[in-house]
Order: C-alpha cells, then sequence, then structure tokens
C-alpha cells in the first residue's frame, strides 16, 4: 500500500513539477496543500508533513500525540477534526516552519513519554503544578 501511495506522488510530482521539489515550492501554499489533498493515499497529515519537512512551509503538522495532548490538557474537545487542531496551533504560534517543527517534536515527545494510553500525568511536565501556576477557567 506504501509503495502504490508513493508512485501516486512522485507521478503528481513529476507530472505537475517535472520531479522538482523547488518548483513545487514556488506554488502557492494553499493550492499546493489542495493538490496534495488530491493525490491518492495522501491525507492531512502526510500533505502536511510534505509542506512542513520537505518543503519548509509554515504549517503545523497534527498526529495522534498532537491529537492526544490538545485534547486531554483540555484545549480543544477529542472530537475535534484535524483541521480543528492544526487551525488552533496556526493561530496561537507565529508562523514559522522551524517553530512548528520544534512545537511538534516537543508534542511528540510528551506524547510518547507521558501522555500515553496509559497516562503519566504525575510526571508531565505539562501539568500546571509543575510549572507553578494554576489552570486557567
Amino acid at each position: 500500500m506504501k509503495a502504490r501511495r508513493l508512485r501516486a506522488f512522485l507521478a503528481y510530482l513529476n507530472g505537475r513539477y517535472g520531479g522538482s521539489l523547488d518548483r513545487m515550492n514556488r506554488a502557492p501554499l494553499d493550492d499546493l496543500r489542495r493538490e496534495l489533498l488530491a493525490v491518492p493515499g495522501v491525507g492531512p497529515e502526510t500533505a502536511d508533513s510534505i509542506l512542513l519537512y520537505a518543503l519548509g512551509r509554515p504549517v503545523f503538522v497534527v498526529d495522534a500525540y498532537t491529537r492526544r495532548v490538545v485534547s486531554r490538557h483540555r484545549l480543544l474537545p477529542c472530537a475535534a477534526s484535524y483541521e480543528e487542531v492544526r487551525g488552533f496551533f496556526e493561530r496561537h504560534l507565529p508562523g514559522d516552519p522551524r517553530l512548528f517543527n520544534e512545537y511538534h517534536a516537543l508534542l511528540v515527545a510528551v506524547g510518547k513519554e507521558y501522555c500515553r494510553s496509559r497516562p503519566r500525568c504525575a510526571q508531565c511536565p505539562l501539568r500546571f503544578d509543575l510549572r507553578g501556576r494554576p489552570p486557567r477557567g
């Protein structure tokens, strides 16, 4: 399945941009994201990963760890869509690809170490009492 998806992406890249990531990167961000989402097998997380990590575009990547952390910390409801979570980060952070990359990496680290299916809340560095501030709301 992954091989088929990779072939579909490469066919798109070759057909639309002559195989050039540099040419692809010149396309307007919203148009490019729509094009990527139209490639068979490319969903929002994959499209945003290509945009952020391969092209350095300011798009926040949302994965299972990100969703788990934001819902458990009540930043967004559990049922929030991918686009709602992505929009939340893009609205509240400066549109800097390096920052998005680092922020996502930190959320993944917290998710893997603390915010697991069986959470380790007592040691979580995001706990309000560990930061010395009370929770909002």
